[in-house]
């Protein structure tokens, strides 16, 4: 799981330990996180407690071989049919001319699912940012035009939640929607969400479906 701090320092991640572990627990009933800790600066044990039948084990090798999937797969699947079909069916959308988005994400894998998962698919002309200042720069200083922002939060250097203060303070008008890992309700995201965002969402599937729509809302009508 990510730590803020270490972000700050530089050291990146994807920020998607979170987001395993719910659905891990999602998967086992009434499991849940325990996290204890003895004061400030002594540590921290996480605890996850399964809710598993008795006598519970792993598929044979005979259901193997007949294809059986494990939840966590069909689950996957499930969540996933709904976004590629959305996607397929945006491929011959027409942008305008001038349409371009910004991705601002420190994590070389997080950049490049998302590039196979959706940008190239929606045929979206798309530059790279790899922690906020650097989007900054672009943006308020080489006045680069963007109608789309995709900002991380976690990231070295500047986080998400300062950039996009940053360039709302300097009229940036453009949509900027919130792609973080940082669970609900915790500090770090409701920053993030308050700092100018006209969308935020989670690292997760729902998530990179909700982006497919906001994209394809550029789109031009046929009509057009």
């Amino acid at each position: 799981m990510q730590v803020r701090r270490g972000q700050l320092n530089g050291s990146g991640g994807s920020g998607l330990g979170l987001n395993i572990v719910r659905n891990i627990l999602s998967l086992h009933g009434d499991s849940h996180m325990r996290l204890d800790s003895a004061g400030r600066g002594r540590g921290a044990t996480l605890r996850l407690e399964l809710n598993l039948p008795a006598g519970s084990s792993s598929p044979s090798p005979e259901k193997r071989r007949k294809g059986a999937r494990s939840p966590l797969v069909d689950n996957w699947v499930k969540e996933a049919a709904p976004c590629a079909l959305g996607a397929r069916r945006s491929t011959d959308n027409q942008y305008p001319p001038s349409f371009r988005m910004l991705h601002v994400e420190d994590d070389s894998l997080v950049r490049k699912s998302l590039e196979l998962r959706v940008l190239r698919k929606l045929k979206v002309p798309f530059d790279i940012a790899e922690n906020g200042a650097e989007a900054v720069r672009l943006i308020l200083e080489e006045k680069v035009r963007y109608d789309f922002v995709l900002m991380d939060n976690q990231m070295p250097f500047m986080m998400g939640e300062l950039a996009t203060r940053a360039l709302r303070a300097g009229n940036f008008e453009g949509m900027i929607v919130g792609m973080t890992g940082d669970p609900l309700g915790c500090v770090e995201r409701d920053e993030f969400e308050a700092s100018g965002l006209d969308k935020g969402v989670t690292k997760d599937t729902p998530g990179i479906c909700r982006i497919t729509q906001l994209i394809g809302s550029f789109a031009l009508d046929e009509e057009e």
